[in-house]
């Protein structure tokens, strides 16, 4: 199973979004709605050309997380043509900007068709055959300066008990969230861009050797190994919105029970 890994698409609506709190968290980058909606595009063809079975989008996919962002997201997943039974979705920090349950009611309206594979409750698996995905929530609404994100204790609870659970062992468990499930060494820096008790998932990475992790937020791609150097199992992907020359999709192969990275698309 070929399995393709976008995030950090930050798409914006061209009717609205010229507000402070967009152009602050868009410090850095042009608010050009169809230049944004364009790259997207452009990510998941790439990804379709490579023939991937699921397509795994982790996070911050809306600038701030207006109705009006959510429809434009929905209508290019349309465009697209992605089947709504190949794709996983969990939101990010930039998705609760604007509200608190944005994101419930971004599932209940215009993402109501991706449900199936989005992040919604704590324990939540979505069964693929080769490999189950774990989509996990790790938002918290806050003001647009800080970035943070949480690891409650529902969802670390959920998590444990299917990690647990022998009859998924024989499956890798391929969690994905938002945030790396690791601290920043700077205590500042983890107070306004961290994740708050991200050891609860790195704990139980290290338990459970069937167990994988994709993540944003770092705008940049990564792996980082945990037992020995050959236990690669936390992937970090590039920021869709970030791509210039072309898109930067990464691949990653299911073979005998590993998720492994296979480069880019």
């Amino acid at each position: 199973m070929r399995i393709a890994h976008l995030s950090d698409l930050h798409v914006l609506d061209p009717r609205s979004d010229q507000g402070l709190g967009v152009r602050f968290v868009s410090l850095g980058r042009p608010i050009d709605a169809g230049e944004r909606r364009k790259k997207v595009l452009r990510a998941f063809e790439r990804a379709k050309a490579a023939s991937v079975s699921h397509f795994v989008v982790s996070g911050d996919l809306t600038e701030t997380g207006t109705e009006a962002q959510y429809e434009v997201f929905a209508d290019i997943l349309a465009e697209a043509r992605i089947d709504p039974d190949r794709i996983t979705l969990v939101p990010g920090n930039h998705d609760l900007y604007a509200r608190e349950n944005a994101w419930r009611e971004a599932l209940d309206g215009p993402l109501r068709s991706y449900r199936r594979g989005a992040a919604e409750g704590p324990g939540k698996i979505v069964d693929l055959g080769a490999v189950r995905i774990a989509p996990m929530d790790v938002t918290v609404h806050q003001k647009v300066t800080r970035s943070i994100g949480a690891v409650s204790t529902e969802v670390a609870d959920g998590l444990a008990r299917r990690l647990a659970d022998p009859g998924l062992a024989k499956t890798p468990l391929l969690l994905v969230q938002h945030h790396p499930p690791y601290a920043h060494s700077n205590a500042v820096h983890q107070w306004f861009d961290g994740l708050r008790d991200s050891a609860r998932v790195f704990r139980l990475l290290l338990l459970h050797a069937h167990a994988f992790l994709m993540h944003g937020h770092l705008h940049s791609a990564g792996d980082r190994a945990l037992r020995t150097e050959q236990d690669v199992r936390i992937f970090g992907a590039p920021a869709v919105v970030d791509d210039t020359d072309g898109p930067r999709v990464r691949l990653y192969e299911v073979r005998c029970g590993v998720v492994e990275a296979a480069g880019f698309a």
